[in-house]
């Protein structure tokens, strides 16, 4: 694992993310979205949620209820097509 820090915050690379199987579990749910002109390759949140879940460490675990509930809402339709806030996930 990497812990980096950039312009907008820190955060980790995994290279096989706790509760995975790695690149070929992750890809099976994953989505692709265009960045500028790259297209990358997201895992879905309920592997995110999976990953965090089984590493256990005091900041996964702190955002957990978070994810669950955007995760909540996207399955009931509640969603309202914004993005989880930046705020909410600097603080862990």
């Amino acid at each position: 694992m990497l812990n980096l820090t950039c312009p907008a915050g820190d955060f980790d690379l995994a290279f096989l993310p706790s509760g995975t199987g790695g690149y070929v579990d992750l890809v099976y749910n994953a989505t692709t979205i265009a960045i500028s002109t790259v297209e990358v390759s997201v895992t879905s949140l309920a592997d995110v949620i999976r990953s965090k879940d089984a590493a256990g460490r005091p900041k996964d675990i702190a955002v957990l209820p978070v994810l669950e509930q955007h995760a909540r809402s996207m399955r009931e339709g509640t969603e309202d097509g914004g993005a989880i806030s930046g705020e909410v996930l600097r603080e862990t």
